[in-house]
């Protein structure tokens, strides 16, 4: 599932910075340090990093190269069992947890370069049907290796993040590399999101399960395991919480 999964440091280490862009221009020297500080520890790099994510690397809904890089790294990151501390800062308590920040990241970005979006600007922007979005495809090639690390966050001890990671879910599964998890995500689908107190996020599980509803027969091979292992989620939960903060 994991295919040849990086360490941190190579997947900043193995990018061409210098060669890609984001809102600013060149993503060199700003993003890869950028998002290395984002397991800093330090409130004023982390927030720094935090503002870098949204506003250099997702401006108004638009990514650049350099964001794949980036969504490779913070889903890499989310999925380190040794960077779990690092995510869990002292100053975090009380607030909208880090981790939940960059799952809800991951979500938005994933949004941002759905079939749907990519659908409106073809639209919008009168492209051909044969027109390449190669940002698109880069961010979205990612999403099974991305996906077992967000899984880890579905039984988090904050309600609030367990909402944020099902809900980036929901937006990796659109890969059709990873339809067979739709079945063993729906229990947690409608036990989280479709209570949510976030009108946005209940509209989402509506759509995500009548989707996969309709879609089921195209799994040849359905099961009902997610990524390492877990079982359905088929406990109960009680109500979650919004996510619906400022990223930072």
């Amino acid at each position: 599932m994991n295919g040849d999964k990086l360490n941190l440091c190579a997947i900043i280490d193995l990018a061409d910075w210098a060669e890609l862009g984001n809102a600013d221009g060149s993503a060199f020297p700003d993003t890869p340090a950028k998002l290395h500080d984002l397991a800093s520890g330090d409130f004023s790099k982390v927030t720094s990093s935090l503002n870098h994510l949204y506003y250099a690397l997702l401006n108004d809904g638009v990514v650049y190269s350099a964001t794949a890089p980036a969504f490779r790294y913070v889903a890499a990151l989310l999925g380190d069992r040794e960077s779990r501390a690092a995510l869990t800062p002292a100053w975090d308590e009380g607030k909208f947890p880090l981790r939940g920040k960059l799952l809800s990241w991951l979500a938005e970005v994933a949004f941002d370069v759905s079939a749907e979006r990519e659908q409106c600007i073809r639209e919008w922007g009168e492209y051909s049907s044969t027109e390449q979005f190669p940002d698109f495809l880069k961010i979205r090639s990612i999403y099974p290796e991305a996906f077992p690390g967000v899984v880890t966050y579905f039984d988090d001890s904050d309600p609030r993040v367990v909402e944020a990671a099902v809900v980036a879910a929901i937006r990796l599964l659109e890969s059709p590399a990873l339809a067979m998890y739709r079945k063993g995500l729906t229990p947690l689908v409608e036990n989280v999101l479709a209570q949510s107190s976030s009108e946005r996020n209940r509209s989402l599980a509506s759509e995500a399960l009548a989707s996969w509803r309709e879609g089921c027969l195209l799994v040849e091979s359905p099961i009902d395991s997610l990524p390492d292992g877990r079982e359905d989620e088929r406990h109960s939960h009680e109500k979650r919480g919004s996510v619906d903060e400022p990223p930072f």
